[in-house]
């Protein structure tokens, strides 16, 4: 656990580090027409989504990656460890870039608190999850990481293409 709670706090240390001084102008650029992002809709704050994308995947903004990060963790560890009561759409969508990184914050804490705490046999509980079949909570917690590596890079290279734009 040790492991684990070493590289889900270096993974998320470092997308802090790389969103420090985000503005809502970052947030929200768009590097390619018709890239997903997060915008008002109808019924409030929502975000572009298909489960699977479609080929190609879609470019992204860092609103969209931001907030998939979150709901990923709200979701996960909610039917994991929660009421398994949670859809994507009860989820709020930040609509700044200051509320996105503070949704985002919130939704790790309790994945760090619980590895702070957990032993080779919590690793190993089954646990259920919102696609279906139970998985290892050690599992979720690995996919949960893979997202938070994956999309913190892919929100740097967006950053350092934003700065970049107008070259």
């Amino acid at each position: 656990m040790s492991d684990l709670l070493t590289m889900w706090e270096r993974a998320g240390e470092r997308l802090d580090r790389r969103l420090s001084g985000l503005t809502d102008a970052e947030y929200f650029w768009a590097p390619v027409p018709d890239a997903w992002t997060v915008y008002e809709g109808a019924a409030g704050w929502t975000y572009d989504y298909d489960f699977a994308p479609p080929p190609p995947a879609p470019v992204t903004t860092i609103a969209w990656r931001l907030v998939h990060l979150a709901a990923n963790n709200w979701i996960y560890w909610d039917y994991a460890f929660g009421t398994a009561a949670k859809a994507f759409p009860d989820l709020s969508v930040p609509s700044t870039a200051d509320d996105a990184i503070q949704n985002w914050r919130a939704s790790a804490a309790p994945v760090a608190a619980w590895l702070a705490a957990a032993t080779p046999a919590d690793l190993d509980e089954p646990r259920p999850n919102h696609l279906g079949e139970n998985l290892r909570a050690g599992h979720i917690v690995g996919i949960l990481l893979d997202e938070l590596v994956h999309h913190g890079a892919e929100i740097a290279l967006l950053r350092d293409l934003y700065l970049r734009a107008g070259d």
